[in-house]
């Protein structure tokens, strides 16, 4: 009987601190010191953030320790700037044709 309240307990306990532990992850993961605080992302344009996120890919490929690191972060922040673009476009702010490349075309 005693041994299976402790089991019972020792799960329960187990569970409240895993899930305790993923809240603070992702509190972590959102209010981190590369990450824009939640209050002026709301404010923000998608494709704001997504540049602001690849400004902060850059700083870290700057102060990234080795080659493989840095390459690393310069192609996360590539694909944030990618992503912003795309973002531009869905959202109607240019033209899915960019007159700059199709005028090197011509």
């Amino acid at each position: 009987m005693f041994l299976d309240i402790l089991t019972v307990l020792f799960f329960v306990l187990g569970f409240a601190l895993i899930s305790w532990m993923i809240v603070e992850r992702r509190r972590d993961v959102l209010h981190g010191p590369y990450v824009t605080k939640l209050r002026t992302a709301r404010e923000m344009k998608q494709s704001v953030l997504y540049r602001q996120n690849a400004e902060n890919c850059m700083q870290m490929a700057e102060t990234a320790q080795g080659k493989p690191a840095h390459n690393r972060f310069k192609r996360m922040a590539a694909a944030w700037l990618a992503l912003a673009e795309e973002q531009d476009w869905l959202n109607g702010e240019r033209s899915p044709i960019d007159p700059a490349k199709t005028a090197k075309r011509n």
